[in-house]
């Protein structure tokens, strides 16, 4: 059982941790249990997102700016982490407390600092040498704010955007990730450790959970006492 929804609840994760799912999962039990939920997504100060997961939801144009970004972004990517500070400063900035609990998915600043970090040999550790950055990320959470974080096998990813390509729903990003499994590894291993050690997030593994071991998950993340099992 899960307990009543915090104030915000954030998902984090890279291409094909399965966010939106594990959102709708989360917001279709508190719904169920009688709460008020409203989702978002990309940011804490985004508007009301509906249930359509992301890859679903973009348009030509929104790939077409995502390819952008992708032929963009060696000659980009001197100066995307202070574009990642500014971002963050910003949402937080821009944020006013809801009257009704917020379910988060993703947030566009710390995936592109994950997806700039994640190229660097020291990873995460690079944000010592970015004070105003690492700054800018502790601050970034509303009060009450509960950050889980999504980590999936390289063989969960592959098979996962190979399902999205046969669908016709996969995105540039899809294909960046499936194109380098040991750049996607770096990536996902480098959000992880950002929302660990930065936001206090709770890591799931979210490879093919069914539902009663997500929503275990989910309760150990919220801080509720997860029942022992008859083995």
């Amino acid at each position: 059982m899960l307990p009543p929804p915090p104030p915000v609840v954030l998902i984090l994760g890279t291409d094909a941790a399965g966010k939106d799912y594990v959102a709708e999962f989360l917001i279709r039990r508190w719904r169920a249990a009688g709460h008020r939920v409203e989702k978002r997504a990309g940011g804490f100060a985004a508007p009301a997102a509906d249930a359509r997961s992301s890859s679903e939801s973009k348009g030509s144009w929104g790939r077409f700016q995502e390819r952008a970004f992708l032929g963009l972004f060696p000659l980009l990517r001197p100066l995307l982490p202070a574009v990642a500070g500014w971002l963050l400063a910003r949402d937080r900035r821009r944020f006013r407390p809801s009257a009704v609990p917020l379910v988060v998915v993703s947030h566009t600043a710390l995936r592109l600092l994950a997806l700039v970090l994640g190229q660097q040999r020291d990873g995460w550790i690079a944000l010592a040498r970015r004070p105003a950055l690492a700054r800018a990320l502790r601050a970034a959470l509303p009060p009450g704010t509960m950050v889980a974080v999504l980590d999936v096998a390289p063989e969960t990813r592959r098979r996962r955007i190979a399902a999205r390509i046969q669908s016709g729903t996969v995105d540039p990003f899809d294909h960046y990730m499936l194109a380098d499994p040991e750049r996607a590894e770096r990536i996902e291993g480098c959000l992880v450790e950002l929302a660990t050690h930065c936001l206090n997030a709770t890591v799931i593994g979210n490879d093919d959970l069914d539902d009663a071991a997500l929503e275990r998950e989910l309760a150990r993340a919220l801080g509720a006492p997860v029942p022992i099992l008859p083995r």
